[in-house]
């Protein structure tokens, strides 16, 4: 399928009426239309090539589908990213793949799921495999300037990834001591530990915490993200006459939140800001990985938070969500100052601006607060795209993914047959607002494989041999687990048919069995796999030791659950 970025179109001239029409003049006019015409098409396939379109990749970390105003979060102080949405194409069911940071990663620089890549969580797996795609290899292949500032959160750290430019910033408060962030603070007097013993004297333990940024707004992590980014562009990293990928990751709002005091602020005064949806004793009827996710992740804030009383558990989670929502509105301030930067450069013109993030996060909703689950607020994130002249503004409701982001780069770079991925290209979806790729999504997090579409939300747990169903018309924030209802059984089974059945599909040879409970190899690299499984067991073995009262499969309801499974080691409660 051709496509055309420009908005006036190419126009070719029939060049024989510029000619008169003299027998004496035939053959020179002939042997000159011929030059002109060659000249002509030589030149045009040039300006095609330079024509393609320049890509400036937006991404954040933890946000949520809803964290965008148009799509659900009309509170939200983000004028950049709502006028892109105005402007542009709002995926409102877009599904990371794996909400983690690592794997969702993954998804999108490779087209493949972590059932390929074998990324099920963050690990030290590399995600570029020679022979296999890669996105910026392969844009870079096809002529692309290729430049990444900020978070991309590949391992290993240092391997080259064919940036042309580069600039490293893997994590707000970690000790990445080799990354350019942790140098530009040393320059200044500073470093990431400073930033940690500035937190104040909450008592809400280190990395978890939430708190008003300390230091000068220069300092901050998502703003060297921004302003590394402007000095690219100001020093004529990206040239007009060709083309060019930027990915600008940014580390925010991922925890700890700590957006600049006058941006918190705004949401902190706000008596309607959302404050987690949750009903109480609700991970008790789930699965017991939503539980490993609550203390495996945020272990030590929730000893802290189930300590509290409930007025000041209100007051917590409402002074969380602020410092959640300051921090995107601080990212949207620094998007604008990129943008710009792009204009004033005259490097917008040609330009489409893509803005997600690599997962979303719980805040509180389903007695969680993190990340790795497949509920919608953990697995649905942003994907706004805009480019006037070829992208239809509009709200887009079918389902699509970041499996799929890797074609849909490769057909806007011009390459037509792109090697073999599990995502589709979504390109026809910026033109027409009914088109349709996919009428459902598949989620891979954890050992836990999970499809959504239109009516539900099933999962399968493949260690603790658990399912668990929703009924996203009338639950769509999953608080009830319709799993044990002999109503639902004919669902259950039917989603799992259609789950196998897209599981065979993209085997490409392999056997796939009819019981997803059975799944081994299907799920990936057997070494890869089995070191998951040791985690992931030694995990559920410390909720045996969890107070049984405290929110979740805790304590002797952990117990039984694994022992239902199999998997129970004794000596563990």
């Amino acid at each position: 399928m051709a496509i055309s970025f420009r908005k006036s179109g190419w126009l070719f001239h029939d060049e024989r009426h510029m000619f008169g029409k003299k027998q004496r003049c035939r053959v020179m006019m002939r042997a000159f239309l011929i030059k002109s015409v060659l000249l002509l098409l030589a030149t045009s396939c040039q300006k095609k090539e330079a024509n393609k379109p320049n890509i400036l990749f937006i991404t954040t970390d933890y946000t949520r589908g809803v964290d965008v105003p148009m799509a659900g979060s009309p509170f939200l102080k983000m004028p950049t990213i709502d006028r892109l949405s105005r402007e542009g194409a709002v995926f409102i069911r877009h599904s990371c793949v794996s909400p983690i940071c690592m794997p969702a990663r993954a998804t999108i620089v490779t087209g493949s799921y972590p059932h390929s890549h074998s990324l099920w969580d963050n690990t030290g797996i590399s995600v570029k495999k020679e022979g296999k795609p890669f996105l910026i290899t392969d844009l870079k292949k096809l002529g692309y300037k290729t430049v990444g500032i900020g978070k991309m959160h590949f391992s290993p750290f240092k391997a080259d990834y064919d940036y042309d430019h580069r600039i490293t910033q893997e994590g707000k408060d970690r000790h990445y001591r080799d990354d350019d962030y942790e140098r530009y603070l040393e320059e200044r007097g500073s470093s990431r530990k400073d930033i940690k013993n500035l937190k104040g004297d909450r008592k809400v333990p280190r990395g978890q915490s939430f708190f008003d940024w300390p230091l000068d707004e220069d300092l901050h992590p998502d703003a060297f993200v921004a302003h590394k980014t402007i000095e690219a562009i100001r020093n004529g990293i990206l040239k007009q006459d060709s083309s060019w990928f930027m990915w600008v990751s940014f580390t925010g709002p991922h925890n700890p939140w700590n957006a600049p005091g006058r941006l918190t602020a705004v949401y902190r005064n706000m008596d309607n800001l959302p404050n987690g949806d949750f009903v109480k004793g609700e991970l008790a009827a789930k699965p017991i990985d939503f539980s490993r996710h609550r203390y495996g992740y945020g272990g030590d804030l929730f000893e802290y938070y189930d300590s509290l009383p409930p007025l000041e558990k209100d007051k917590m989670r409402h002074e969380l969500r602020a410092a959640h929502y300051g921090s995107l509105t601080y990212i949207d301030e620094l998007i604008s100052e990129v943008i710009t930067a792009l204009e004033g450069r005259g490097l917008l013109e040609n330009t489409m601006i893509i803005f997600t993030s690599d997962h979303g996060s719980a805040l509180f909703d389903n007695e969680m607060l993190h990340k790795g689950a497949h509920f919608p607020t953990q697995s649905l994130v942003p994907f706004v795209v805009w480019f006037p002249g070829f992208v239809k503004p509009g709200i887009r409701r079918h389902f699509t993914s970041h499996a799929d982001v890797y074609a849909t780069f490769m057909e806007l770079a011009g390459q037509q047959n792109p090697m073999a991925t599990e995502g589709e290209s979504i390109v026809e979806m910026f033109r027409d607002p009914e088109a349709v790729v996919n009428d459902f999504v598949v989620i891979e997090s954890a050992l836990v494989t999970s499809i959504m579409d239109d009516n539900w939300l099933m999962g399968i747990h493949h260690i603790s041999k658990e399912t668990d169903l929703y009924d996203l018309k009338s639950d769509p924030t999953c608080h009830d687990n319709l799993a044990e209802t002999a109503q639902y059984q004919q669902v259950i089974e039917a989603l799992k048919y259609k789950l196998v059945s897209w599981r065979k599909s993209k085997a490409r040879g392999s056997q796939v069995s009819d019981d997803p409970f059975s799944w081994s190899l299907e799920l990936g690299d057997s070494l890869e796999i089995a070191k998951y499984r040791k985690r992931y067991l030694n995990e559920y073995m410390r909720l045996t030791r969890v107070d049984r009262d405290r929110p979740g499969k805790t304590g002797g309801h952990a117990v039984k659950v694994l022992k239902n499974a199999g998997i129970y080691e004794p000596g563990y409660e």
